[in-house]
């Protein structure tokens, strides 16, 4: 069945969840002329393509490979610009038995001992972030907040010293903008060269003396054991965009969906460690990435649709999330939501996002400290929103931090 269906409709970019209800009920899996793929969004559906990695494949570019604008596929001149590092496949955009032995390598440096250690740090920039944030004449929540916690991190996890934070900054801006919000692919291609560069002797240096930090973790093993400098620069950038823009949207969404509550505010006021729930239901409700990208390998049936070898699709997992036949009145925020762990916004099967430890972490820290020291954070302007069909979450979002005015009786 074919239907038209306009990713980047403002409207829709706003508030897509509308437009999914229509779609699980008179469309469920249907081809799109423009883009050409093949669009999925009931849950079962959605889990059955993002678990069947043999059906269904991973390999896809991952730098520049966007079904939304065409002209962005392949940048081969970016891959000539990094021609002194070999190219190869990376664990977002690769399947068995690569993906098998690419995330055994990196897996090292995501156990839940490292995560966990770091959760007195992730707790000490927050709170010093909100320092800040309570000084600030006017204060937005994604830029003193929501961004800078995730990119502090990684950086401290990547070994990046203080002195290079600014242009590290500059350079995963440039690159985020570019391949995930419809940026300047100018400043995608340099910002790209630059950080792989980066990277690429950073990498060099922990082989010649081993660090404590992240990269030296990954350079670590020997033979088979270990990962390919150019594995290890590739694996530095998939974290850098995926861990950082994920986990800001996360904080930010959780905020916004508070907002509008102020019975569930309320409740983290006397119970901020309910924070955790509602980052989980937030994932659920309101989650950062909104969909996916595969590629089948043969022809499928699914759906009730047919769908050939070779074409794009794009499971929704923001709509899976929102389906009534898993989740009981989805369009409601519930912290006591018996089942809002089935949520798919970190993926399923092999491709489970092995970072989410983390990504809760520093959401869950963030939300805790607000509901600790600024109860009555309330929005003061318009949010503006990434324009991207793909990634849900904010630009901006401008608050105010008093509470509320009362007057004497």
């Amino acid at each position: 069945m074919t239907y038209s269906f306009d990713f980047n409709d403002p409207a829709v970019i706003e508030n897509p969840y509308p437009s999914y209800a229509l779609l699980r009920e008179r469309a469920p899996v249907f081809h799109s002329l423009d883009p050409d793929l093949w669009i999925v969004s009931r849950y079962d559906d959605v889990r059955t393509v993002i678990r069947d990695a043999e059906r269904f494949s991973s390999a896809i570019s991952a730098i520049g490979s966007d079904p939304f604008n065409p002209t962005m596929n392949p940048p081969t001149w970016l891959t000539r610009s990094l021609s002194g590092i070999p190219a190869v496949r990376v664990l977002l955009t690769s399947d068995p038995p690569d993906h098998t032995m690419l995330r055994h390598k990196v897996s090292r440096a995501f156990t839940p001992r490292r995560i966990a250690a770091w959760e007195p740090r992730i707790r000490e920039v927050t709170a010093q972030l909100v320092d800040q944030m309570t000084t600030v004449r006017n204060p937005d929540l994604v830029r003193d907040l929501a961004a800078p916690l995730p990119a502090i991190i990684i950086a401290e996890m990547l070994g990046v010293p203080a002195d290079r934070r600014e242009d590290f900054k500059r350079w995963s801006d440039g690159l985020i903008d570019g391949l995930l919000t419809g940026g300047s692919r100018t400043a995608m291609i340099r910002s790209a060269i630059a950080i792989s560069w980066y990277f690429y002797r950073a990498v060099r240096r922990r082989r010649r003396a081993p660090g404590d930090d992240m990269i030296g973790s990954l350079v670590t093993g020997t033979g088979a054991e270990a990962l390919t400098t150019a594995e290890a620069v590739n694996f530095c950038i998939l974290l850098l965009v995926a861990g950082h823009e994920t986990t800001t949207n996360l904080i930010a969404n959780t905020a916004l969906a508070l907002f509008d509550r102020p019975d569930i505010r309320d409740r983290l006021r006397a119970e901020p460690v309910a924070a955790a729930a509602a980052v989980t239901e937030t994932l659920r409700f309101d989650g950062p990435a909104q969909a996916l990208l595969r590629v089948t390998t043969a022809e499928v049936e699914l759906g009730g649709a047919t769908i050939p070898a070779g074409a794009y699709v794009l499971p929704l997992v923001g709509s899976a999330n929102r389906d009534p036949s898993r989740f009981a009145d989805p369009d409601e925020f519930r912290l006591d939501r018996p089942n809002t762990q089935d949520h798919l916004a970190f993926g399923a099967g092999i491709h489970y996002c092995i970072g989410n430890a983390l990504a809760r972490m520093e959401a869950v820290a963030a939300i805790e400290e607000i509901a600790r020291r600024v109860p009555f954070m309330a929005p003061s302007g318009t949010p503006e929103r990434i324009a991207s069909p793909v990634l849900r979450g904010l630009r901006s979002l401008p608050i105010t931090l008093r509470a509320p005015h009362t007057s004497a009786r």
